[in-house]
């Protein structure tokens, strides 16, 4: 299952808003990129190890032995093997405010599904601003938990996602977790 979120994220879609499923595995990487150090000098950009970078201006460490689906050239997903949870990174520009364009999105979304929000809210992610959304959901019968993190850098929105099945979640989020602290913005 792939879970595709437009500009404004929404709860996936049964033609409402927010996801798709589509099993095409591609694969591309993004050239390299390097962090200024002094004036007409560069220093490589240190990632965690096994980091995979993304044309999306990012890059992450996905879990091993999970299919690669890349949705648009700043777009990525990875589903384990199981289908039982799928990772999404994407970046885009920064248009509004996030909070806002979310709670558009939010408010579509309670079309969809068997839709419930549990929050909604404004945080931080490494000192930039940022919002959580988190809720449940219904895709083909299923039930799904979905966790959003957006946030803004110099211009740029980021979306570091995933979605999983409720009886796992233990285990999903301990993966969302782990690959979330290794998303770097290159």
């Amino acid at each position: 299952m792939a879970v595709v979120l437009a500009i404004n994220p929404g709860a996936p879609e049964d033609d409402h808003a927010g996801s798709s499923p589509s099993p095409s595995p591609s694969s591309s990487s993004a050239s390299p990129s390097a962090s200024s150090t002094v004036e007409g000098t560069a220093r490589p950009q240190s990632l965690p190890p096994g980091s995979r970078r993304e044309a999306g201006g990012f890059a992450w460490v996905p879990p091993e032995g999970w299919r690669r689906d890349v949705k648009t050239g700043s777009e990525v997903h990875y589903t384990s093997p199981d289908a039982a949870q799928e990772l999404a990174a994407k970046s885009s520009l920064a248009r509004d405010d996030l909070m806002d364009s979310w709670q558009k999105s939010e408010e579509n979304a309670q079309q969809g599904q068997q839709y419930r929000k549990i929050r909604l809210e404004r945080t931080t992610f490494r000192g930039h601003p940022a919002v959580v959304w988190e809720y449940t959901f219904t895709l083909q019968g299923a039930p799904w938990h979905a966790r959003l993190l957006g946030f803004t850098v110099e211009g740029k929105s980021y979306q570091i996602n995933t979605w999983y099945w409720p009886d796992m979640e233990a285990e999903a989020l301990q993966t969302y977790e782990k690959v979330r602290d290794t998303f770097t913005v290159l």
